[in-house]
């Protein structure tokens, strides 16, 4: 029996130096793949010694599609639990079932149109990457560190222990709807440094996020942006407008910033037991920090310092990034940022939306390349539901 077989390999046998994984639906489909000898449909690692640890990343807002981790909703109980747990907690909140919108018994333009909303879709995105970072858990890949992107940071603090599930789905509910009803703006991806980037900015524009060395993202009303498009269209330097509603991490959202704090002095916050980078300062969140209201006043309005903070995390040579979300956006900044060995070391776990196939193969193949890079994986668990 191939599952048997597939078992015992991974609980029966000594870990070795050399490892391979790939993802099969049959023995014969095994066979295949393993003669073809054609690297793109295996991964080999070499690994001995210690396991590795886990750095787990949280996508913000952009990445979000209709379906994203339905896979995993119909066939994995843990994260199927999750989802349920947060839909049932967040329907008082958003006045409807979120999974009425993510798992649609017929997807369409409506809801995927209802999805790129900041209220619906902060929730929609904290809710599957807490899922699927629960689900790895249960599967004893824990998390030595944790770094998020805007609202990810809430995820990366919720497993931290900073807030409850329960307050955090209602911070967040809160957060997108405040961010929301804020005026209407638009962000502008430029490949320029913060140094040059931050000459270019004057009324009405500001720094949203520094994304890479020489990749920033900008926040504004929409005659500044335009007029910033064309004063970048002159000088030979081609920006991307971003699909976003509103021009986030800027002085367009002060106005959510107060509401925001007073309800965040609402609920309990603790110290992080799991250490995770801070969106503000680019480095390691300071238990001060995190239990302090206004801080989370200051992470809807100020630039997210995700080149920092990848950069504080490469420090540490051995690490392994997962990124616990859909797509691969973040990963992909990392191995921009990361030495070559390490840009080998990032693995996606859902698909993206512009890609097909189904969320299942993608998550294993996220595992098993974990295994093979040396991280711990608990197999009598990752098998308990079979």
């Amino acid at each position: 029996d191939f599952a048997d077989a597939a078992f015992t390999l991974k609980v029966g046998r000594r870990p070795f130096k050399h490892r391979r994984m790939a993802i099969c639906r049959s023995a014969e489909d095994a066979a295949r793949i393993l003669e073809a000898r054609d690297p793109k449909m295996f991964f080999t690692a070499l690994h001995d010694g210690p396991a590795r640890r886990a750095v787990f990343m949280f996508p913000g807002q952009g990445s979000q599609y209709v379906n994203m981790g339905r896979e995993l909703y119909e066939q994995e109980p843990v994260f199927t639990a999750v989802v349920d747990s947060a839909a049932a907690a967040l329907q008082a909140h958003l006045g409807f079932d979120l999974r009425d919108v993510l798992y649609p018994a017929q997807p369409s333009e409506e809801l995927s149109a209802r999805l790129t909303k900041t209220s619906v879709a902060q929730p929609a995105l904290f809710v599957v990457e807490y899922a699927t970072a629960r689900l790895l858990m249960s599967w004893g890949i824990k998390p030595e560190a944790c770094i998020g992107h805007s609202v990810g940071e809430f995820v990366a603090a919720c497993l931290a222990g900073v807030m409850s599930e329960e307050d955090a789905l209602k911070l967040v509910a809160l957060r997108g709807r405040l961010m929301e009803q804020m005026p209407a703006g638009a962000m502008l991806a430029v490949p320029l440094p913060e140094a040059r980037m931050s000459r270019l900015l004057g009324e009405g524009l500001w720094l949203a996020a520094v994304n890479h060395a020489s990749l920033t993202v900008v926040s504004g009303d929409h005659a500044h942006i335009e007029q910033l498009e064309k004063k970048l269209q002159d000088e030979g330097v081609e920006s991307q407008r971003l699909h976003t509603s509103h021009a986030f991490h800027s002085g367009m959202m002060d106005g959510a910033v107060a509401p925001f704090v007073a309800a965040v002095r609402q609920v309990a916050l603790k110290a992080p037991d799991i250490p995770y980078i801070s969106n503000v300062s680019g480095t390691w969140i300071q238990a001060s920090e995190a239990t302090d209201p206004v801080y989370w006043g200051r992470q809807i309005r100020e630039a997210v310092r995700f080149s920092t903070g990848v950069a504080e995390l490469l420090q540490k040579a051995d690490r392994v990034y997962v990124e616990a979300g859909p797509g691969n956006t973040l990963g992909t900044l990392v191995r921009r940022q990361a030495t070559a060995k390490t840009a080998q070391s990032v693995f996606p776990t859902l698909r993206h939306a512009r890609e097909d196939g189904s969320d299942c193969p993608s998550l294993l193949s996220a595992v098993g390349r974990l295994w093979a890079s040396g991280v711990a994986v608990d197999w009598d668990a990752f098998y308990q539901n079979e």
